[in-house]
C-alpha cells in the first residue's frame, strides 16, 4: 500500500506488516493508495469555497433541540457494538457491525416526516461507510457533512485481536447518532442538504472518508464544511474538561465557528491542539480542498491509554462529557444547514 505519513515526506510502498509498525510506533499516516489524486496537488484547487455563517441565528431551534438530548441511547447502541469481537474494517467483523450500526439508523430514521436517506458507501475492503442524508428544502445544492468512524482495531492484532473501540470510536458514533435522533424529532428542515457520515476503515489510515471525499470532488460536489467526532467519551480528571479543536489539517474559519457554537451551546470552553498528519478523517476532506474540522475529548491526544487495545470500554467513558459534544454537533448542523451566508 502506498503510505503518506507527513505533508512533505514522499509517500512509500509498504507491506502489511510495515504499516502495523508504523501503527504500534504511534505514527500516523494516510494510506493514499486508492485516492492519490487528493494529494497529487495543493487543497485549493477546488473551484468552488463555501461561506460560513458571520453570526449565529437558529438559537431557538437549537436551544430547543439540545434540551431534548439524552445519554439513554449511548449506552443502548454502544453495549451490543462494542460487544462486537472487533470492528477491523477488512473482516467479517467489521462488515457485520456496519450492518448493524446500519440498522440502528434506519431504525432512527424510520418514522421521520424529513426527507432522509440511508445508504451504504462500498469500499475495496469488507466494511461499507454508512451514510444518512436529509435533503435540503431545495434553496441550494451545498452539503453539510458531520462525521465519526466506526471501524476499531488492536495495535498488536489488527486483523483478529479484541478491539472494542468504546472511546475509539464508538464514543463518536452514537455522539453524531443522538444528534441525528434529535434533529429528526424536533422539525429539522434545513436549506442545505446534512448528511451524517459514519466511516469504514479510519485505522486503515482514513480509507473510508478519502474514498467519499474524493468521490464527491469528482463529481463536484459542494462541500460547505465538514464536522468530525473521533472521541468524546474520555478526559483525565485531574485536568480542564475542555473540547479539544485540531488545529492542523482544518482550516481557520470553521475552527472558529466551532469555538463560537462551543461557547454559545455548550457548557464547555475549547483548546486548540496539533494532532499530526493522518490523525483522523477530517484531513481526508482537507485534502480534497473542503473545510473541515475536528472535536476530540481534550487538548491532549495521547490521555485515554485504552484505545486499540481490549480496555477501550463503556465503564471508561463520561456521558455527560459526551453529550456536549452532541450539543455541538447539533449546532452544527442547524447554524451551517439553515444560513442563508
Amino acid at each position: 500500500r502506498l503510505i503518506k505519513v507527513s505533508q512533505e515526506a514522499r509517500p512509500r510502498w509498504l507491506t502489511a506488516d510495515a504499516i502495523s509498525v508504523l501503527r504500534q510506533a504511534g505514527v500516523r499516516f494516510m494510506d493514499i493508495t486508492d485516492a492519490q489524486d487528493l494529494h497529487s496537488q495543493p487543497a485549493s484547487r477546488l473551484k468552488y469555497e463555501s461561506r460560513l455563517p458571520s453570526r449565529l441565528e437558529q438559537q431557538d431551534k437549537v436551544g430547543l433541540a439540545i434540551s431534548k438530548l439524552s445519554t439513554d441511547l449511548y449506552g443502548q447502541v454502544l453495549t451490543p457494538f462494542t460487544a462486537f469481537h472487533n470492528r477491523y474494517y477488512d473482516s467479517d467483523n467489521g462488515r457485520k457491525s456496519s450492518h448493524w450500526l446500519q440498522q440502528q439508523i434506519e431504525e432512527i430514521t424510520g418514522g421521520s416526516k424529513a426527507n432522509v436517506t440511508v445508504s451504504r458507501f462500498e469500499h475495496r475492503f469488507k466494511q461499507p461507510s454508512v451514510v444518512a442524508r436529509v435533503e435540503g428544502t431545495g434553496e441550494t445544492d451545498e452539503t453539510v457533512v458531520i462525521s465519526a468512524h466506526q471501524d476499531s482495531v488492536n495495535l498488536w492484532l489488527p486483523w483478529f485481536g479484541r478491539a472494542s473501540g468504546a472511546d475509539d470510536d464508538g464514543s463518536g458514533t452514537v455522539t453524531i447518532l443522538e444528534a441525528l435522533r434529535v434533529l429528526l424529532a424536533t422539525g429539522f428542515s434545513p436549506r442545505k442538504h446534512v448528511e451524517f457520515h459514519w466511516y469504514a476503515g479510519e485505522e486503515g489510515g482514513l480509507l473510508g472518508s478519502q474514498d467519499i471525499a474524493k468521490a464527491y470532488k469528482e463529481d463536484s460536489r459542494k462541500v460547505a464544511a465538514n464536522m468530525h467526532f473521533d472521541m468524546t467519551g474520555f478526559w483525565l480528571r485531574s485536568e480542564p474538561e475542555v473540547i479539544g479543536l485540531v488545529s492542523d489539517n482544518t482550516d481557520k474559519e470553521t475552527r472558529d465557528l466551532v469555538a463560537r457554537l462551543a461557547k454559545s451551546y455548550t457548557r464547555l470552553e475549547t483548546r486548540e491542539f496539533a494532532c499530526g498528519y493522518g490523525c483522523s478523517d477530517h484531513a481526508s476532506w482537507n485534502a480534497a480542498g473542503y473545510r473541515s474540522a475536528m472535536a476530540f475529548e481534550s487538548d491532549q491526544l495521547e490521555a485515554n491509554t485504552n484505545i486499540h487495545t481490549p480496555q477501550d470500554t463503556i465503564d471508561t467513558l463520561d456521558f455527560n462529557h459526551m453529550l456536549e459534544f452532541s450539543k455541538l454537533a447539533v449546532a452544527f448542523a442547524y447554524e451551517v444547514g439553515y444560513s442563508k451566508d
